[in-house]
Order: structure tokens, then sequence, then C-alpha cells
């Protein structure tokens, strides 16, 4: 069973149902991998079924990585997002050091 997910990207509901199945992907297989090591099934079955549950997560990732790129929202976000960032960065170097 899954926990709530503690992350809340209101700004984009695509990219949101992205990051939930990019999430689900990695604990489903990171739980199957701690299953199987920890019962020691190391069987060839074992092996290929943890290599497509890895094989999940990769495609997961790679479509919010793409939505991410291609959704002008998220664009806009990731731009408004580094430049509050940099100039944060530049502020926290003019205080000067007490």
């Amino acid at each position: 069973m899954h926990a709530q997910h503690p992350f809340k990207a209101a700004f984009c509901t695509d990219y949101e149902n992205l990051l939930y199945a990019c999430q689900h992907a990695l604990e489903d297989w990171c739980a199957r991998r701690e299953q199987i090591a920890s019962h020691g099934f190391a069987s060839k079955e074992a092996a290929g079924e943890i290599t497509r549950m890895q094989a999940a997560f990769v495609r997961a990732y790679s479509h919010l990585d793409t939505h991410k790129e291609h959704c002008e929202l998220c664009r806009f976000v990731t731009r408004i997002s580094a430049r509050n960032h940099s100039g944060m960065s530049i502020a926290a170097l003019d205080k000067p050091v007490a």
C-alpha cells in the first residue's frame, strides 16, 4: 500500500499525475527489489521482474521529463523558479558576515 504523496504540484495537473506515476513506479520497484533480496529469490524470473519494474520506472520518469520540457506552463514555472533561486543566491552573497 502506498502512503499519501507529500507533494502537490498545483500549477500543472498533468505534471502532478505524471509525478505520482513516477513515484508509484519507483516505490513498487524498490519494495519488490527489497522483498526479493531479503527472501533470497535469486531466480531468472525474479531478475526479469525487477528489470521490468526498473524499466517501468524509467518510462514513467521519461514521460515526466518529456512533459516538463514540452508543457508551456511547466517551462514557465521552471524559468520563474530558476530566476527566484538565482536572486536568492545573489542576495545571500550580498549579506555581510557577522
